[in-house]
């Protein structure tokens, strides 16, 4: 008897949270979101990485010679620079 009720209460529940995200609005603006001067005002204080050469191009070499070549990175930001996840190609 329980294996007949389940079935109908789990569909119940799932239609239900279902319709609850379908329906649900977007949520109301807040007082205290940012102007759009705002944004762009610290848009102008955030990092600004500047790169003086984006590409270099290696000589051809044997397999296995370690080669290595640095890159210039400028920050033109008023805050601090942070570079994570350096992937070379």
């Amino acid at each position: 008897m329980y294996r007949i009720l389940k079935l109908p209460i789990l569909i119940v529940l799932i239609l239900t949270i279902t319709a609850a995200f379908t329906f649900a609005g977007p949520s109301a603006k807040s007082d205290n979101t940012p102007s759009t001067g705002e944004i762009k005002a610290s848009l102008e204080k955030a990092p600004q990485a500047v790169f003086p050469q984006m590409r270099f191009e290696f000589d051809p070499v044997f397999e296995g010679t370690e080669i290595k070549h640095d890159f210039v990175v400028e920050n033109k930001g008023q805050a601090p620079l942070v570079i994570k996840n350096i992937r070379p190609d």
